[in-house]
């Protein structure tokens, strides 16, 4: 699925071929197309229930206080980010049907590889933003409720996907197509400017989220540890059960979000360091077959966090759950009321082409 191939074309020219064998390439096409249905279907699921759709129910009114509002539109942006990562998949089928060699010429070429930068960059950006909407509604709920301007959150989101808009373009005039092992391979080039990029790729895009996510998951655990033990002192008037249950969803989510983080984001971005730190170094050429590899089977592991994340996000918080459940059910109550109605009036016309 990734078009990652070492960079300097003569570097393994003397070896075996590092390409998987038939097998694995068809476990691959299977994998990415599953991928492709799964993601693409949670995530368009949640963009069109808790965004087109429930834009539309609220229009003009404010029936929703300012965190929920706000961390609905998080999720939302943060599917579509996934959905744009998502979309390079069918690109990839062909580089996989064409045992791995690219075919589908360069424009397509430094648009796969844009996308999965533009994606990397704005889901990063988006969870650090997830992170610290939770540590505020936590740490100054009444300003995050109340206070807040509405166009505080869409003014953030704009402005994250034109961060990612910025650091992704670099790449497009760096990727191209080598001849490498007797197929084309769609690269990112290794010239000086290809290192810096990865250099302010792990910088700016996985080790400053990185700091941000874990600090601010980090906070709202103690906050919530301290709410906690408020709660449960004889002198509260709260329900304990409720409050308890409510904390305990919270940790299960903050968990998911870190393990799923941690998981599928560190192993991708080290190995895509530990690459470029390796060029030209001789002595350093396993590491650099091993980052190679490990970059590789860790795209995979990025592309099922971004087919997870709506499970992860909505169905584990219980109001945007309700809220998906709700629409998916009326929609298709909708349709089977204007098929029934549709059906009744067909039989009425027969009805009534048969009387005369």
């Amino acid at each position: 699925m990734s078009t990652d191939a070492p960079m300097n074309a003569t570097s393994f020219s003397n070896e075996t071929t590092v390409y998987p064998s038939d097998g694995m390439r068809v476990l691959q096409m299977i994998v990415t197309v599953m991928i492709f249905i799964v993601g693409v279907s949670l995530n368009g699921l949640v963009v069109w229930a808790l965004g087109v759709r429930v834009w539309c129910r609220n229009k003009g009114s404010s029936r929703e206080t300012q965190s929920a509002d706000s961390f609905r539109i998080y999720v939302v942006n943060l599917a579509l980010a996934d959905l744009v990562l998502l979309l390079r998949t069918p690109l990839m089928l062909g580089y996989l049907a064409n045992h791995f060699s690219w075919t589908l010429g360069e424009p397509l070429c430094k648009l796969v590889i844009y996308l999965r930068c533009l994606g990397l960059y704005a889901s990063a950006f988006l969870l650090c933003a997830v992170a610290v909407e939770r540590c505020l509604c936590l740490l100054r709920p009444v300003w995050a409720r109340l206070k807040r301007p509405r166009w505080a959150v869409p003014l953030a989101c704009a402005a994250i996907w034109v961060l990612a808009a910025a650091f992704a373009s670099p790449y497009i005039s760096t990727a191209k197509i080598i001849l490498w092992e007797n197929r084309k391979a769609c690269i990112e080039s290794e010239l000086e400017v290809g290192k810096a990029l990865i250099v302010v790729e792990t910088v700016a895009g996985f080790l400053l989220p990185l700091v941000i996510f874990l600090s601010c998951n980090i906070a709202v655990v103690f906050c919530a540890k301290k709410a906690e033990g408020a709660v449960s002192s004889p002198t509260s008037s709260s329900g304990p059960n409720y409050t308890s249950q409510r904390l305990a969803r919270l940790y299960r989510v903050l968990f998911l979000t870190m393990l799923l983080f941690l998981t599928c984001w560190v192993p991708y971005f080290t190995c895509r360091f530990l690459r470029a730190l390796a060029h030209d170094r001789p002595d350093w050429k396993e590491v650099k077959e091993g980052a190679i590899k490990g970059a590789y089977i860790a795209l995979f592991l990025v592309y099922i966090k971004s087919a997870l994340n709506p499970i992860m996000y909505v169905f584990a918080a219980r109001g945007l759950g309700r809220t998906v459940r709700a629409s998916l059910l009326s929609t298709i109550e909708r349709v089977f009321n204007e098929e029934l109605s549709e059906s009744l009036r067909r039989k009425s016309l027969r009805r009534r082409d048969s009387q005369f």
